[in-house]
C-alpha cells in the first residue's frame, strides 16, 4: 500500500508541476490588451461618447425666458446697491450725476443684455434655422479689389450736441457694416477722431478699435494734399459722375438738423478741397432737402460701386419719407452719362 500510495502521489506532483509549467508559459492578456473583439467594442463606444460630446457643443442649452428674467432683477438689485454705495463728485450738477448714472447702468447692464440677445437668437435658430443665415463678410481692405477712398470727417465736434454725438457714432457703424459686408470693400477711412466722438466710442463701442477701416486722429489736411480730396457737399455745383482711385472722398461726420447749413462746403473751399454732390437731382426729384446722413452717403457710393448704376444706388438707399421720385428720361440720362466718363 505504500508503494502504490507514494507512486499516486509522485503522478500528483508530475501532474501539478506539468498544469503549473504550462500556465506559467501560456501567454496572458494584460489590462491594456484586448480580443479583436473587445477592440472593436471599444472603438464603437468612443464614437458614441465623441458624437455625444459633439452634440452638447453643437445645441447649447437656451435659457427660459423666466430665467432671463430672474438674471435681470438680479443684476438691478445689484446696481441698485452699487449706486446707493457710489460716491459721487462733491461739485456734479444735478444733470451731471443723471448722465454718470445713465453711464454706470450702461455699463453695468451691458453682459446680460449680450446675454438675452444671445440667447434669443438662439431660440430663434432652434425654431427656424433658415431665418438665420450665417453671417457673410467680405475680403480685408488689403484684399479688396476696390481702391476707391472713402474718409468720414470727424471734425465738427464742437458743434454737436451729446444727442447729435451719439447719433453720428451710429452712422459710423452702420458705414462700417455696409463696408464690411461687401465682397470688395471700399478703403474707408475715419479721420480726425478724437474729441466727443473719440470718447463716445471708447466708452460704448470696446471692440472699434478692431475695426477693419484706417482709424486717423489727423485731420484731412494733414493726411492727404488739398488735390486729393474731394470734399462732397450737397451745395456743390459740381456733379459727381464717377469714382478716381488717386482721390479720397469725404464725407462730413456732421449731425446738425440743418442748423449749420453750407459749413462743410465752406470749410472744402476754404482748404482748397475739391468738392462734388452726388447726382441725385439729375436723376430724381426729392420732396424734401438733399442733405443725407452720412450712413445715407455711404450706402449709395457702395451700391454704386457694386452695380455701377447711379439710379439703382440711389433708389436702393434713399429712404421712402424723402419723396423721391425718378425723372422719366432715367434711362437715357444714365446712358449718356456713362459715355461721358468713357
Amino acid at each position: 500500500m505504500s508503494r502504490k500510495t507514494s507512486s499516486c502521489a509522485v503522478i500528483v506532483l508530475y501532474l501539478l508541476l506539468v498544469h503549473l509549467i504550462s500556465f506559467i508559459a501560456t501567454p496572458r492578456m494584460t489590462d491594456q490588451e484586448e480580443t479583436p473583439c473587445q477592440n472593436n467594442t471599444s472603438l464603437v463606444l468612443a464614437d458614441k461618447i465623441a458624437e455625444d460630446k459633439s452634440k452638447l457643443s453643437t445645441e447649447p442649452a437656451i435659457c427660459s425666458q423666466e430665467e432671463l428674467d430672474t438674471m435681470y432683477k438680479n443684476v438691478q438689485k445689484e446696481f441698485d446697491i452699487f449706486i446707493s454705495q457710489y460716491k459721487f463728485p462733491d461739485d456734479i450738477s444735478k444733470s451731471g450725476k443723471k448722465k454718470l448714472v445713465k453711464k454706470l447702468q450702461f455699463d453695468f447692464f451691458k453682459p446680460i443684455k449680450r446675454k438675452i440677445e444671445r440667447e434669443k437668437l438662439k431660440r430663434k435658430k432652434a425654431n427656424n434655422p433658415q431665418s438665420c443665415p450665417k453671417r457673410r463678410k467680405g475680403n480685408k481692405l488689403c484684399d479688396s479689389k476696390n481702391k476707391v477712398r472713402i474718409a468720414v470727417d470727424c471734425s465738427f465736434d464742437d458743434l454737436m450736441s451729446e444727442k447729435d454725438i451719439i447719433k453720428l457714432s451710429k452712422q459710423i457703424q452702420r458705414c462700417y457694416a455696409i463696408n464690411r459686408h461687401m465682397d470688395d470693400p471700399l478703403q474707408l477711412h475715419l479721420t480726425n477722431l478724437q474729441g466727443k466722438t473719440l470718447d463716445r466710442l471708447d466708452n460704448f463701442l470696446d471692440g472699434y478699435k478692431n475695426w477693419d477701416m484706417h482709424l486717423k486722429t489727423e485731420s484731412l489736411i494733414e493726411l492727404f494734399q488739398p488735390s486729393e480730396v474731394v470734399y462732397l457737399c450737397a451745395e456743390s455745383e459740381n456733379l459727381l459722375s464717377t469714382f478716381d482711385e488717386s482721390k479720397i472722398y469725404a464725407i462730413g461726420g456732421f449731425v446738425d438738423h440743418n442748423a449749420h447749413k453750407g459749413l462743410a462746403y465752406e470749410r472744402a473751399k476754404n482748404a482748397g478741397f475739391q468738392h462734388a454732390r452726388l447726382p441725385i437731382d439729375k436723376f430724381f426729384t426729392l420732396a424734401t432737402r438733399k442733405v443725407l446722413t452720412v450712413c445715407h452717403v455711404f450706402e449709395i457710393i457702395s451700391n454704386f460701386c457694386i452695380t455701377d448704376s447711379w439710379t439703382s444706388a440711389i433708389e436702393k438707399t434713399i429712404p421712402e419719407r424723402k419723396g423721391l421720385e425718378a425723372k422719366t428720361d432715367n434711362d437715357q440720362l444714365e446712358q449718356n452719362s456713362k459715355e461721358n466718363n468713357n
